[in-house]
């Protein structure tokens, strides 16, 4: 792998902000970060972009990528929404495609909204034949439960599956308190009474979480995972974000699938920004803190150790976007996927802008031209292939808001 450097009007890392700096990669990591411009051989030159950590998305579930969105809510809990997904013509169009093109959707889906790396919430089975294929990576190393209490699905034994996070050094990661009836109330107790309750817990969603709750979690040094979007459509409420952030929780956000979540990582981040005041009597949460959330918080709660900042020494695994404000943190939340300008990961650029196909070259990356919301793109893998044999799955043009190609080749 050539060694090869980014230019940048402004580096977020995220804990800081470097003026008009540069990276320097060479086999797949961080070589060096510096004020200034690259003497490097090869050198992408963006003086008018943001340059940040590859977002990691916390929560969503891969083979259950699709649109549009299905249900009635509000609910008492998951299970009735899961009920009227299946019940939904969408869901029976969503199964005549093959899981492993369902896996891909849902790959090129996060990556295309600069995600990097995304974890999916199901047991390794099913996962496990399909991530070698994906334009992205997944985060493969975790121990897990579906949820507490009597709905909850037949993922894992909570008490020794925290055992195996702890034994392992990885994420423990459970749906909890998704919902407001008698038992979800209770999910935390639940948690705790099984041995689930530690630094290794990420916990999804945390709608029922009560203040105490909050606390609890903070002193057993546990991640909640925010999916905002999600959230508010299916029980028109979310997790007290603000309570948690004021006894100093880790939080990280998610987008679900798209089914009852958010489009991608982009919008979920402007949604759950915009959501915040609304729930917390016109409070604002900074940007700056909604950036950590889907780059440093994440790779802290999933023990991903290389990931998370730009410093030298860690992965590679990058995004430029458009500056479209004055503050660069800002820039990033107010993106959506037309500011992508260049993804890479772990040294290699994986989608970017056709004005850097020199990149792609040097590199010997195979890449499809296409057109995504109206921007002409350098992609990796055969997306157009995909969106063909979804077609013909479906017996129609099928069109996602989440992967608008608008031209083909």
């Amino acid at each position: 792998m050539k060694k090869w450097a980014i230019d940048a009007g402004a580096i977020v890392t995220p804990s800081s902000v470097i003026k008009k700096g540069s990276v320097v990669m060479h086999n797949g990591y961080i070589d060096e970060v510096a004020k200034g411009p690259s003497d490097a051989k090869i050198v992408l030159q963006f003086p008018d972009s943001v340059l940040c950590p590859g977002l990691i998305n916390s929560h969503d579930h891969l083979i259950g990528n699709y649109y549009p969105k299905v249900g009635n809510g509000p609910y008492e809990n998951w299970l009735p929404w899961d009920n009227d997904l299946k019940s939904d013509p969408t869901y029976n169009e969503r199964q005549q495609i093959e899981n492993r093109d369902l896996y891909l959707l849902a790959g090129y889906r996060n990556l295309i909204s600069g995600v990097t790396s995304v974890h999916d919430h199901i047991p390794h089975f099913v996962q496990e034949p399909f991530l070698d294929l994906l334009p992205l990576k997944v985060i493969s190393e975790y121990a897990l439960a579906h949820s507490m209490g009597p709905l909850a699905l037949n993922w894992g034994e909570i008490g020794p599956e925290y055992q195996k996070a702890l034994k392992e050094d990885t994420a423990f990661v459970t749906h909890i308190a998704e919902g407001s009836d008698k038992e979800t109330i209770k999910d935390l107790e639940t948690l705790e009474k099984a041995g689930g309750l530690g630094d290794h817990s990420v916990l999804i969603h945390g709608i029922a979480f009560s203040e105490a709750d909050i606390r609890r979690i903070k002193a057993a040094g546990a991640t909640v995972v925010w999916c905002g979007d999600s959230n508010m459509f299916m029980f028109d409420r979310t997790a007290n974000i603000r309570y948690m952030l004021s006894q100093g929780v880790n939080v990280t956000i998610g987008t679900d699938s798209p089914m009852s979540g958010g489009l991608n990582m982009l919008h979920e981040m402007r949604f759950d920004r915009d959501l915040y005041p609304k729930l917390f009597n016109g409070d604002k949460i900074a940007d700056k803190q909604i950036v950590e959330m889907v780059t440093s918080n994440p790779a802290k709660a999933f023990r991903l150790y290389d990931n998370g900042s730009i410093e030298k020494g860690k992965l590679a695994d990058l995004v430029v976007f458009d500056r479209t404000k004055d503050d660069p943190y800002d820039s990033i939340v107010s993106s959506d996927i037309r500011n992508v300008r260049l993804i890479v990961i772990e040294g290699i650029p994986v989608y970017g802008d056709e004005t850097y196909s020199e990149i792609f070259e040097a590199q010997e990356v195979d890449v499809q031209h296409v057109t995504i919301a109206g921007q002409k793109r350098l992609i990796i893998g055969d997306l157009l292939g995909l969106l063909d044999r979804i077609n013909r799955a479906v017996g129609f043009e099928k069109k996602f808001p989440f992967m608008p190609v608008q031209q083909r080749g």
